[in-house]
């Protein structure tokens, strides 16, 4: 028993850290070192973490794909549903859910804009994080460490001549985003879509999901984009209250 719980302790310090090191987490649980190191061994066997190098350790894939199956099951999609429907109906473009990775982000929902052009990525799909105004507004919120830590390791990969492919554009991108509290994406993962984000905040004020607005970039024009980003922000902090967020 003492093992199991040693092992869900530090699959709870991992889920709020990118990565940590055997010492990090044996000092944050204030337990033996080999025994952790022990524990963090047998859940990389098992595919719980990966290691990163000598002495890093991250969550692993099969964390995240539980954690999807899980948020299917908890039926987190009807709770926040309306939220979007309202937006689609305003704005009549599509709007969209996601979550992150780690290092992309993926559609947990959307509600489609009812025009002939619209944006079209289907729910599962993933999009690269530096590019995408879902990826954006999450990053933006993440601990100093976890951005540092995604700069360095992440290659920004250029999708379009509108992407930041250069690692210090941006760290201030997302400073401008921590400022304003919102994400743009101007055609910066595909040409001729233009997208909106605000981040949704969870009980430990840390960003795991993001709602965005997108859209041809001829209708979601560069005028409209602060209108959008209010009614956004506005509609993350209600989510998060109906997701039980105090």
């Amino acid at each position: 028993m003492a093992s199991l719980e040693r092992g869900l302790n530090i699959l709870d310090v991992l889920t709020h850290r990118q990565e940590a090191t055997v010492s990090e987490i044996a000092a944050e649980l204030g337990c033996d070192r080999s025994a952790c190191h022990r524990a963090l061994l047998t859940m990389r066997d098992m595919g719980y973490v990966n290691q990163e190098g000598a002495s890093g350790f991250t969550l692993s894939m099969k964390i995240f794909e539980m954690a999807m199956r899980m948020v299917n099951r908890l039926e987190i999609r009807p709770i926040t549903r309306p939220f979007l429907e309202e937006l689609r109906d305003k704005y009549k473009e599509t709007v969209n859910l996601g979550v992150w990775d780690g290092k992309d982000v993926t559609y947990l929902d959307k509600c489609e804009s009812a025009e002939v052009i619209r944006a079209e990525l289907a729910v599962g799909a993933r999009v690269p994080t530096h590019c995408s105004a879902l990826g954006k507004a999450i990053l933006a919120f993440r601990l100093p460490e976890e951005i540092e830590k995604y700069l360095s390791s992440t290659p920004l990969t250029t999708m379009t001549h509108n992407t930041l492919a250069d690692t210090e554009d941006l760290r201030k991108e997302l400073m401008r985003i921590r400022a304003d509290g919102m994400a743009v994406d101007d055609e910066e993962c595909y040409l001729g879509l233009r997208c909106v984000a605000a981040p949704i905040f969870n009980q430990r004020d840390r960003a795991g999901m993001s709602l965005s607005v997108s859209g041809p970039s001829g209708r979601i024009t560069l005028n409209k984009l602060q209108a959008i980003g209010r009614d956004l922000k506005e509609a993350c902090r209600r989510i998060e209250a109906a997701l039980g967020r105090s």
